[in-house]
């Protein structure tokens, strides 16, 4: 029997319990009913990595390392003069070899359409993440960055479609599966009809995206959702199509999410302090001190030229923060402590918020306050239940059960073990072992 057939697809941000409790949760999920009846289920979900962030959550589930080894620790690059236009962690790490490198190496035709985190990946035709303003710009960035470079080129000819990261609508989810089902039928299957395996990855944003701006609970999620089962059905029909009964179907989520209560901003504190010096317009012209969010964690790095000092003044407001539940600090974790919980490796302080609290950015105006950025957030600590993610495992010959609670960076070792690959620096283990 050939090798395995892999379809990995990652439904951002959701909870075990909109698949566990449907029902109570106003949403009907045929597809991943169906999937679950003859599936490995994470009853008690998945504990993600630390932050619960997107980007970082994603890079673990393809390496099945934490954000501290494979080096990507936030979606955003640490920048607190702007100097990098809001660029993201766009790129496949440098670190540990990924899923789709070590697939590919064994000899699989591997595939994957709008996955975060995946330029620069190794595979044989590879659409990543990107954008640079929404328009068709993005398009040609994409084609450039592709694999092969034109595939993106290909697929608008053939579709008229490219996924654009920055639509993270039903509308954008759609043109993420067109493209997804355009790689796996026009790109896989005839690699698979001249005797190669498969590994695709795939992705969809809107149920997240709609927690974002109208909460977890919301009518606008519960349809996101029930639209991205309806998709995700149909992907793996044309999966099933091409591969036969030899097909192994992953579906997990990167985090959870919870509703937001408050803004809190530890920069405008570390302004009124003297560590960030801003203009009459409130624009940054220097710093000691910058706290960078990640939704419900903020990584604080002191500047090449602060001082002892400094750091104390910073220790010293972090601590008294903290002491006052209303300020909204859980946690206040030094470098080694950071790491210890796999994450932020560059970091002097991270900050964990309460639950509700979710960091921001700014440098002047009030500390705290109730006119929310986001309904929903995630990045908060990956101890907390709602931050848990999902994961549901089918696999011919292996017996449907739930499994308790797994661990995000499971994923990748898992299906390199279905694979019959290694990925040597994995820090997860396989479910199945």
């Amino acid at each position: 029997m050939s090798k395995p057939n892999v379809l990995l697809v990652s439904i951002d941000a959701l909870k075990p319990e909109f698949i566990l409790e449907q029902a109570a949760h106003g949403v009907t999920l045929p597809t991943i009913s169906a999937l679950m009846e003859q599936a490995l289920v994470a009853e008690q979900g998945m504990q993600s990595v630390f932050p619960t962030f997107t980007y970082p959550s994603h890079q673990s589930m393809i390496t099945g390392v934490n954000p501290n080894v494979h080096g990507i620790v936030n979606n955003g690059i640490f920048d607190p003069k702007k100097e990098h236009n809001g660029a993201w962690h766009w790129f496949v790490n440098q670190n540990v070899i990924t899923l789709w490198e070590a697939a590919k190496n064994a000899g699989y035709v591997v595939g994957s359409a709008a996955f975060p985190t995946s330029i620069g990946a190794k595979g044989d035709y590879i659409l990543p993440e990107f954008w640079w303003d929404g328009s068709d710009i993005d398009h040609k960035f994409i084609d450039a960055v592709s694999v092969p470079q034109g595939l993106a080129a290909e697929l608008v000819a053939a579709t008229s479609v490219c996924p654009n990261g920055l639509d993270l609508t039903d509308e954008g989810d759609a043109q993420r599966f067109t493209a997804a089902h355009w790689v796996l039928d026009t790109k896989i299957r005839p690699a698979v009809a001249d005797g190669k395996s498969f590994f695709m990855t795939a992705y969809f944003a809107s149920f997240d995206e709609s927690a974002h701006i109208h909460g977890v609970s919301s009518k606008e999620a519960a349809n996101s959702l029930m639209k991205i089962d309806m998709m995700l059905g149909k992907l793996i029909a044309t999966a099933k199509d091409i591969a036969g009964d030899n097909l192994v179907v992953c579906v997990c989520s990167d985090h959870g999410s919870l509703d937001n209560q408050f803004n809190i901003s530890p920069n405008v504190v570390f302004t009124e302090k003297g560590l960030i010096s801003v203009d009459d317009a409130g624009n940054m012209i220097d710093w000691k001190a910058f706290c960078q969010r990640a939704g419900g964690v903020g990584e604080i790095r002191m500047h090449a030229d602060a001082t002892e000092a400094d750091r104390q003044l910073v220790l010293d407001i972090l601590n008294e923060l903290q002491a006052d539940p209303a300020k909204g600090i859980l946690e206040v974790l030094t470098n080694d402590m950071a790491q210890a919980r796999g994450g932020f490796p560059e970091s002097d302080f991270v900050v964990i918020s309460r639950k509700g609290f979710e960091i921001r950015e700014d440098l002047t105006g009030p500390y705290c306050h109730t006119h929310l950025s986001q309904a929903a957030q995630h990045g908060y600590s990956e101890q907390f239940e709602e931050m848990r993610a999902s994961f549901i495992l089918s696999v011919p010959g292996v017996a449907p059960k739930h499994i308790g609670m797994v661990k995000l960076i499971d994923v990748a070792p898992t299906l390199a073990g279905v694979m019959g690959i290694e990925l040597p620096k994995a820090q997860g283990k396989s479910v199945l072992a």
